[in-house]
């Protein structure tokens, strides 16, 4: 909706930013949360203030940990929410991009019988409806599956030094990519210090 493309330098600068400023203010917030109600059990202060994570933060936050303790063993993580943002509309689908503009999913009803929904992506949705176009996207939005592979990387390589816990991510691997290459997707995901990496591939290698 901001115009920015997913993978692209802005998108993965403005992303950033706004990963370490939620980062930032849960510290400061569960900082906050200690001096009132005491520290998470079995926290070890000099223990904890010599963890890598830790000690990339800003010093006040580093220095209110000393001085108050943390609320929180872990504050931040990026979950799993890509059947749950289809079917709730507009929840966040983590750092995912659109699956597809529009398509058919079946789920099971409270009688075990599958039913059939017709799901368009909320932001393209609203967009359409803000325009009056019927089809087509605008500028800036695309699928998983149009993205490149180093584009997933990249957007997940931006946000995880943000994040202290885990970041759940699908890259959607071409049908024609081989195996070699399918190989260097975890050599490349190793390489930028991802914490995980989940990838889809429809193709089988004999």
């Amino acid at each position: 909706m901001m115009g920015l493309t997913h993978g692209e330098e802005r998108a993965l600068s403005l992303a950033r930013d706004l990963m370490r400023a939620i980062c930032h203010a849960a510290y400061r917030a569960s900082i906050a949360l200690a001096r009132e109600k005491a520290s998470f059990p079995f926290f070890e202060r000099e223990r904890y203030l010599q963890g890598e994570f830790i000690r990339q933060l800003p010093d006040d936050i580093r220095d209110g940990i000393g001085r108050y303790g943390i609320r929180n063993s872990h504050l931040l993580a990026i979950a799993p929410t890509g059947t749950i943002s289809l079917l709730a509309s507009n929840v966040s689908s983590g750092l995912e991009p659109m699956f597809a503009a529009s398509y058919s999913r079946k789920v099971l009803g409270s009688d075990g019988t599958p039913i059939e929904f017709m799901l368009t992506d909320y932001a393209l949705d609203q967009w359409r409806q803000m325009t009056g176009a019927t089809t087509g996207m605008p500028d800036g939005f695309v699928t998983a599956s149009d993205l490149p592979v180093r584009a997933h990387l990249d957007m997940q390589a931006v946000l995880q030094p943000s994040v202290d816990n885990s970041i759940s991510k699908t890259i959607n691997v071409p049908e024609n990519c081989s195996f070699d290459e399918f190989g260097r997707i975890y050599d490349l995901a190793y390489d930028l210090q991802l914490k995980g990496c989940t990838t889809f591939c429809p193709t089988e290698w004999s």
